[in-house]
């Protein structure tokens, strides 16, 4: 595929549709390509505060309709939820080729870089940060999609500190069976061990567990099941019973510690509603909070 270029010579940037895009920054994978991307009337050195996400032109042809598919449920979902939690679609070409998606840039950090760079940040900020992830899936839920893709790297915190959850390219209507890439091992860390089978159909149940894994990661500074590939990850989410997280972590509440337990039981009956453990993250996180709660990025 080839893009035209901008008449002015000295930008030297390639135009798609309205858009022009910047430098190319990580996280599409090998199905899509990520840039940086402005108006195409704006100014040649104003900033590039979107985001492009447009299919990988060398993917094979039998993968491209699974990446459309994937890239039409990301558009489907952030073009109806209205939530501050969650990222908004502003363009999206899902007719003809080039396929691509637009939303806006994140200033910040995600929150993988945030555990890598602040591994001793503190309670009550961590609270409120995974707080806003579970308000930002919770109204996926409420428009009947189960989230399911789960990932520190798709937790942007700005510079405010709010929370704005991408990775809705893996989301699932309630009750709809679920296709989702088999060789993405992050993923795989988070995913309820339903997930793996084949005739799974998707359960915000599923949700419930995955957070509760990102919670034990972020607490516990630690995952707590241990694989190398995605084929042990799954089976050691079926099978293995991680160490209780107060004791992983001895400083996690015991109310909190307790909710993770319940929140990663192997049978998705046994584990609370996503309402319940909204609930009780907002009770927790308000008697922890401090001063030291706002994030200065």
């Amino acid at each position: 595929m080839h893009l035209p270029k901008v008449n002015d010579v000295a930008a030297q940037e390639e135009i798609l549709s309205c858009w022009r895009l910047g430098k190319p920054i990580s996280g599409g994978g090998r199905f899509y390509n990520i840039y940086r991307a402005a108006p195409k009337l704006a100014l040649p050195d104003s900033n590039h505060d979107y985001v492009l996400k447009l299919i990988n032109p060398d993917l094979p042809k039998e993968l491209i309709p699974q990446a459309i598919s994937r890239l039409g449920r990301e558009s489907h979902v952030t073009e109806r939820i209205f939530h501050p939690n969650v990222i908004r679609l502003l363009d999206a070409e899902l007719d003809v080729a080039p396929f691509f998606l637009v939303q806006p840039w994140i200033y910040g950090r995600s929150l993988d870089c945030l555990l890598s760079q602040s591994p001793h940040l503190s309670l009550s900020r961590m609270l409120w940060v995974l707080r806003q992830t579970a308000e930002g899936v919770r109204a996926g839920h409420e428009t009947g999609r189960v989230y399911l893709g789960m990932d520190p790297s798709h937790v942007l915190i700005g510079k405010t500190g709010r929370v704005t959850l991408i990775g809705w390219s893996n989301s699932h209507g309630t009750g709809e069976k679920v296709w989702l890439p088999d060789d993405q091992l992050q993923l795989a860390r988070y995913a309820a061990p339903e997930v793996s089978h084949r005739d799974y159909l998707a359960n915000p149940a599923s949700d419930v567990y995955s957070l509760g894994v990102l919670i034990y990661h972020a607490l516990a500074q630690s995952f707590p099941f241990k694989a190398q590939t995605v084929g042990e990850m799954v089976k050691a989410h079926q099978s293995q019973i991680p160490e209780d997280l107060v004791i992983a972590q001895p400083d996690c509440p015991k109310r909190l510690g307790s909710l993770v337990k319940q929140m990663i039981s192997k049978n998705p009956n046994l584990r609370p509603s996503f309402r319940q453990v909204l609930n009780e993250m907002i009770s927790i996180e308000i008697e922890f909070l401090s001063d030291e709660t706002l994030l200065q990025l």
